[in-house]
């Protein structure tokens, strides 16, 4: 049997930056930091209950880093 699939994707929206799980809101953070971090324990406790997991960040144009 496969195992399921979740996408976790993070966006900037006027200046917020927006995690979502298969679609659904999970969060909403100041940084970018604080929402890849948040991505990526999502990520690890979906991959603990056997799914695939692919982490996303939309690309975010005029920002240099």
């Amino acid at each position: 049997m496969d195992a399921a699939h979740s996408t976790i994707l993070t966006t900037l929206r006027r200046g917020i930056w927006r995690v979502t799980v298969d679609g659904a809101f999970y969060g909403d953070y100041r940084t970018a930091r604080h929402a890849n971090d948040s991505a990526e324990a999502a990520a690890v406790a979906l991959r603990q209950t056997g799914r695939v997991v692919k982490v996303l960040t939309e690309p975010v144009i005029g920002i240099v880093s």
